[in-house]
């Protein structure tokens, strides 16, 4: 059986398209999303419909579909500050039935195949506590790495080293039944196996906003599980052309909408490393300086804040707050 692993699309219609002619070119049996698929890019409710339509496809939700849940029933005349605007854009462009099977997904499953059980969730901390989310971030990755060109290989060589030295994380590992771990929410594609085989970790990285600063490609992760029950991890990533989907970004009407929002995010397409966790660290620090106390920061906050941030951006390679 092979299984293709895609997590966090986050609206990127065109990212999941390519993944899946990728996939189906590599005869994948089935399809097993792990979650996020709006909030970042303009085709939230096509992703969705994707997905819905495909046969042999496991979902499961992910943390960005809390967002939408949460404006259900809500009066949206009062819908008028600059940070939310990206998830009231999203709840109004996602149909009510493909919203309904988004909220309907469980947030873990477990699937069978042969004697090999496949645990997914959305984020590694429901198998592995906070191994992954202390350390491998994509905030992290930009200061650990900082000026540094980074490979798929520098990130799999370090991750491997670093957890075979981690007692914590070993501990805990070696506390897991046999199986496949299969989880997104960082951004970063790598996998982990036990001595013994028995054991893996498998996060397929970003589909649509890849954050592990590896740029013009995407990346999942393909499963293979024979009839002896042997697996093989193969992490794929696929050419894209980063500059042209930037210029998507910018004509769409989520530019017009959520236009702060829409410009961090080709930021981090560009570059493939975390921007939005500086910028509201630096959103925060300005309106405390203004002493504006409004929280979800209010739109002339926000507008600003990004005005006097993106200036220093432009300025240095890394953003400002680092």
């Amino acid at each position: 059986m092979r299984f293709a692993i895609i997590s966090d699309i986050h609206g990127n219609l065109h990212a999941l398209n390519a993944v899946l002619e990728d996939a189906r070119k590599n005869n994948a049996d089935e399809y097993i999303f792990v979650g996020d698929y709006c909030l970042s890019s303009p085709y939230p409710n096509e992703c969705i419909q994707r997905m819905r339509d495909m046969e042999r496809a496991h979902v499961i939700r992910g943390n960005e579909e809390k967002y939408l849940e949460n404006l259900i029933g809500k009066d949206q005349s009062t819908w008028t500050d600059g940070q939310m605007q990206i998830s009231y854009y999203c709840y109004r462009a996602v149909s009510e039935e493909n919203l309904a099977y988004l909220l309907s997904r469980p947030h873990s499953l477990e699937l069978r195949c042969g004697d090999v059980t496949l645990h997914i969730a959305h984020a590694s901390d429901a198998f592995i506590a906070d191994c992954e989310l202390k350390e491998w971030l994509p905030a992290h990755i930009t200061k650990r790495y900082h000026n540094r060109v980074i490979t798929a290989e520098t990130i799999k060589t370090d991750i491997q080293d670093y957890y075979d030295n981690d007692a914590r994380f070993q501990q805990i590992f070696a506390e897991l039944e046999s199986g496949i771990y299969i989880f997104g929410h960082s951004h970063v594609q790598w996998n982990y196996r036990s001595k013994d085989g028995k054991k893996i970790l498998v996060n397929p990285g970003s589909c649509g906003l890849p954050l592990d600063g590896i740029t013009g490609s995407l990346p999942y992760t393909i499963i293979d599980i024979d009839d002896a029950g042997h697996v093989s991890v193969k992490e794929r990533r696929i050419p894209y052309d980063v500059e042209e989907y930037i210029k998507v970004l910018v004509e769409s009407d989520q530019f017009l909408k959520a236009k702060v929002w829409t410009q961090i995010i080709a930021r981090e397409l560009k570059t493939g490393r975390e921007h939005l966790f500086y910028f509201l660290q630096f959103a925060e620090k300005y309106a405390v300086e203004i002493g504006d106390t409004r929280r979800p920061f209010a739109l002339d906050t926000w507008e600003t804040a990004y005005e006097i941030w993106s200036k220093k951006c432009n300025q240095k390679r890394f953003p400002p707050g680092m």
